[in-house]
């Protein structure tokens, strides 16, 4: 069945948005924030480039391992016993994502918009819903996705706009005045989120072009990174750092700031009527790739089948967990970054070097080299490459020497966005150079040319 579905690169990207930025945006700034105080909006680069690796761990085992999925993979590099408690391991970290979700926004929405209605309820309904997509493909998310996450995504960014009139500057300040320890702290924390790109393993065996492959998910990674990136700069500009590390839902208290006209203050029943169905993508994601794995373990490739008693199970078991938020949010905060880096790091590496000794396609040629096309492609690799590095040591060099001065401080902030936002258009720019390149070589290949 997941043999028919088509997903399209900018699928992917949006797909990557909506999993990893709308769990996000539930409470996890709060316990930024609380870490790295005014500079937390500093805390997304050690997660992107985390989360850059996996996809490209992810890419190579497409290559060595086609019409596979992780769960094939694992068992076809550590055989049948070992391999299966691996992948009980690995579905037991699936279920752990989707029992996240789904209590943490059953909590969110007992808390803000329905205290009336019980968190069971609540649950109950979310759980029946993903159920329903339980039923299809990942296609069918990817083209509801569609529908969502680009308006989720350009209101996101409007933030900056809407709220300027309560925005200030002087809240930031004095910029990378945090400690060094507490910006690395805060950069670590991330990676419990960023690591929900491994449930993008689940469907390699859809996957037919490897390295457009990795730079869709690249691209949806810097998308996210840039997003939350200006999200919290707005969160820590509206409130400061001592209020927002205060707030459970600091997210949802700063769209109720927006006041656009006397009988329009409601904006933020508007940005979270886009904000829910975009998260919902990425709970059915999670779910789909729960279904898959425990078809794995019968040879099933029809994993609806599995529906109705895996969704009773996750409907039971998510109301036994984290029945306080403040419990949820440190796990997410400081256990799931653990659980992450000690499971995946590993498995990845050992998959990795088992990818390149068992690699049965060869380097895809998407793009002859000498083209125009080539050499834009590859400039746009070196751009990414160089504005993510340039974004490491600006804040490297802002910490030792400019920390001490205000001057230094804006110069410092403006080259971080700066070098973010030129990462993120050269990962676009890359992804389309591929697509392209890959369309071209379809119609050219009856006459053997590619003009460029």
């Amino acid at each position: 069945m997941i043999h028919k579905q088509v997903v399209n690169h900018r699928q992917i990207a949006w797909l990557v948005g909506s999993v990893l930025l709308t769990g996000m945006l539930v409470s996890f700034f709060h316990s930024v924030t609380d870490v790295a105080k005014m500079d937390a909006w500093f805390s997304q680069l050690l997660s992107v480039f985390y989360g850059i690796m996996v996809a490209y761990v992810l890419a190579e085992l497409t290559r060595a391992f086609p019409g596979k999925n992780i769960y094939e993979i694992i068992f076809i590099v550590f055989g049948r016993w070992v391999g299966g408690v691996i992948n009980i391991i690995l579905l037991f970290y699936f279920w752990l994502i989707i029992s996240l979700d789904v209590k943490g926004a059953s909590k969110f929405f007992h808390a803000t918009l329905l205290p009336q209605t019980p968190v069971e309820i609540t649950l109950l309904v979310f759980v029946l819903l993903v159920m329903y997509y339980g039923r299809t493909s990942l296609e069918v998310a990817a083209r509801v996705n569609e529908m969502y996450f680009p308006a989720f995504f350009v209101l996101a960014m409007a933030l900056y706009v809407l709220l300027g009139n309560e925005y200030s500057i002087e809240r930031l300040e004095p910029i990378l005045s945090t400690s060094m320890n507490a910006i690395v702290v805060s950069n670590f924390m991330p990676i419990g989120i960023y690591g929900d790109i491994l449930l993008f393993g689940a469907f390699l065996h859809a996957t037919t072009h490897p390295r457009l492959f990795f730079s869709a998910m690249k691209h949806g990674i810097l998308i996210v990174g840039f997003t939350a990136t200006m999200l919290l700069l707005v969160l820590l500009g509206v409130m400061g750092y001592t209020i927002a590390s205060r707030l459970n839902y600091p997210m949802f208290i700063l769209v109720q700031q927006i006041h656009i006209t006397d009988f329009l203050d409601r904006v933020e029943i508007v940005l979270f009527s886009l904000w829910f169905p975009a998260f919902a993508i990425k709970v059915i994601v999670a779910y789909l790739a729960f279904l898959m794995g425990i078809g794995s373990f019968g040879g099933q490739a029809d994993y609806p089948g599995f529906n109705f008693p895996t969704g009773w199970f996750i409907i039971a078991t998510s109301m036994l967990t984290f029945q306080r938020i403040s419990d949820l949010e440190a796990f997410l905060s400081y256990s799931l970054p653990l659980i992450v880096v000690i499971l995946q790091i590993p498995l990845l590496l050992i998959l990795y070097i088992k990818a390149r000794m068992n690699r049965k396609l060869p380097e895809q040629a998407t793009i002859p080299e000498g083209t125009r096309l080539y050499r834009f492609y590859r400039f746009c690799v070196w751009l990414g490459t160089f504005s993510l590095s340039a974004c490491v040591f600006t804040i490297i060099i802002g910490t030792i020497f400019l920390n001490k001065s205000e001057t230094g401080g804006i110069i410092t902030a403006i080259s971080y966005v700066t070098f973010f936002f030129l990462a993120l258009l050269a990962s676009y720019g890359e992804m389309q150079a591929l697509n392209h390149g890959k369309q071209k070589l379809a119609m050219e290949k009856a006459s053997g040319a590619f003009r460029q």
